[in-house]
């Protein structure tokens, strides 16, 4: 239940100490202390206001609160979240809905902040806490140890949903929000903790549960990453297993269904999960679902697994926005934008977009993919370790192009135009087609579906100017004349982006990357999406002889050199 792979991409921006003025003064908190006194099974409590940060087209208040419940972990006894609100949240006429977006059990929190984003680009106001023991409420030996301490996981569970309701309060108390109109969502283990917790919240008027199930017994049983836990339960005194076994049905989603099933019936209740899910059964998810009355009603992500599912984000994130969006004041609806991006994270925000298409989107019809440039990989001795000029075009018929001349491999080439075709020494190999659809496969499924996860990645990043600032800093620059652009992840990891403009800003003329102590720089010749297409584009290269071979013999060599390729891709 950690979420999808290639999913870790979550960051923040700079502080601005004037807007943070401003919201506290409308909040009635100058000092930043906020007073709850409207709490539902507990007693009044304050929050604070640690910082603000302004992002485009909303910001972010960082909060900190007590939790309800308290524990032998004195940092787990206070809650960190992160509130945002769009601009022009202090001048709304009438209040707007909110989102409780509940993070994965892999805790880098990156997932919940662009779907926070998303909403809050669209008007909705949303919040993300850090469950028990999670980020700064971890144990000196880190949240994992949860695995390897069946109660303090199973106490974890109870003290996430009194959590919750404790986090509804404060929501409740905020003057932009309309206290019956406040979801919840979270993905797999959040998805989990958010049917408990709305099961028992009844404030929480809606809930998407995404890559979520029930029987929790099973699902510990049937995910890999939760063999440690499952192996801490098993370890256990048999008459302390049987305890532990009780109080895990009593947090399972299964067990509280039934008080979901009215909200379910007015369609305030989602579920969206994986055909192919390998953590949460499709059986777990079935049970679920027909427990709250959405027996066939699931969004089902066929084709796509726990961690592939990534795949289907920009999807998912538009789905979140129009679930939620249904609470919405009718102007708001209608009149609602999203804040200009200024010009550099506009200019880095194009280019992820362009990539994205040429990684994972078909060209329309008559139209092509194209990209020709000049390559070097630079290792940490500074020594270029690959260099070639490569070549690459695709249609959405099938046709398809990659000619790579390299110092070190010399080269590499290979397509269908219309028939599979290799360059093999001096001789290019040539088979007929014999698939139904006439096309030669340039991936496997296997391999596309990672490279559609890494698309749909860059594709979720770049939704809405401020999903992208979130994840990423962007500044800009000069060099010679020619305009610069930085893009850096927001999460202190060390990869960085650094493109090079024409001088009209129209297009990249080359770039730099860098991560894991090595650096990649290529000069662009060629980068377009949705190109125009001529036959040249995918003509065979020059050979000296021409050879037809098996074509299950040429598939299997594309299928190996896909998964190669894509291997480098989605590291």
């Amino acid at each position: 239940m950690v979420g999808p792979a290639g999913a870790r991409l979550g960051w923040m921006s700079l502080l601005a100490l004037a807007f943070l003025g401003r919201v506290m003064a409308a909040s009635g908190a100058p000092t930043g202390e906020v007073r709850v006194e409207k709490t539902v099974g507990s007693a009044p409590f304050s929050y604070q206001v640690q910082s603000v940060k302004e992002k485009s087209g909303f910001s972010v208040l960082y909060l900190t609160y007590p939790s309800p419940v308290v524990t032998d972990v004195v940092e787990n006894n206070t809650i960190p979240a992160e509130l945002y609100l769009p601009d022009g949240a202090q001048s709304w006429r009438a209040p707007r809905p909110a989102v409780l977006c509940i993070h994965i059990l892999d805790g880098d929190f990156e997932l919940e902040r662009m779907t926070c984003s998303m909403l809050a680009s669209n008007g909705i106001c949303a919040l993300m806490f850090k469950l028990p023991y999670y980020g700064e409420r971890s144990p000196p030996e880190g949240t994992r140890a949860l695995a390897r301490q069946p109660r303090r996981f199973l106490a974890a569970l109870e003290q996430a949903r009194a959590d919750v309701r404790r986090t509804v309060d404060l929501l409740a108390s905020r003057p932009e929000i309309d206290p019956r109109a406040i979801g919840v969502t979270g993905i797999s283990l959040g998805g989990i903790v958010a049917a408990s917790a709305a099961a028992e919240e009844p404030r929480l008027a809606r809930a998407l549960l995404v890559l979520a199930g029930g029987d929790l017994r099973a699902i510990i049983d049937h995910a890999d990453e939760l063999r440690q836990l499952k192996q801490s339960f098993q370890q256990l005194p048999e008459a302390e297993r049987e305890a532990a076994l009780e109080a895990l049905q009593k947090v399972d989603p299964l067990t509280h269904a039934p008080k979901l099933r009215g909200r379910a019936a007015e369609g305030r209740l989602m579920m969206i999960n994986a055909g192919e899910d390998e953590v949460v059964p499709r059986d777990c998810t079935n049970q679920l679902a027909e427990a709250l009355g959405l027996a066939g009603k699931v969004v089902w992500l066929e084709g796509l697994g726990h961690y592939t599912a990534m795949a289907a984000m920009p999807d998912m994130l538009q789905r979140t926005v129009e679930f939620f969006g249904q609470d919405l004041p009718p102007e708001a609806r209608r009149a609602e934008k999203v804040a200009a991006a200024p010009s550099a994270v506009q200019q880095g925000l194009s280019f992820v977009q362009q990539v994205a298409r040429l990684l994972g989107e078909e060209p329309a019809e008559n139209r092509c993919h194209l990209l020709d440039l000049e390559v070097a990989v630079y290792g940490a001795a500074e020594q270029a370790a690959f260099s070639a000029g490569i070549y690459y075009a695709r249609t959405c018929d099938g046709r398809f192009k990659i000619d790579a001349r390299t110092k070190q491999f010399g080269r590499i080439a290979l397509g269908r135009s219309p028939e599979p075709w290799m360059l093999a020494g001096e001789r290019i190999l040539a088979a007929g087609l014999e698939e139904e659809n006439g096309r030669a496969p340039i991936f496997d499924q296997k391999s596309l579906t990672k490279l559609r996860a890494v698309a749909g990645a860059l594709r979720a990043a770049t939704m809405a100017p401020g999903v992208f600032e979130q994840l990423f800093a962007v500044t800009e620059g000069s060099e010679g004349g020619m305009p610069i652009v930085h893009v850096a992840r927001r999460n202190g990891a060390s990869e960085r982006l650094r493109l090079v403009l024409d001088p009209e800003r129209k297009q990249v003329r080359r770039l730099e990357i860098e991560w894991g102590g090595s650096r990649v720089e290529a000069e662009l010749r060629v980068f377009e999406t949705g190109a125009p297409i001529h036959e040249g584009l995918f003509r065979p290269v020059p050979a000296v002889e021409r050879r037809q071979v098996d074509g299950k013999d040429l598939v299997a060599i594309f299928h190996a050199v896909s998964q190669f390729a894509l291997a480098q891709v989605a590291q």
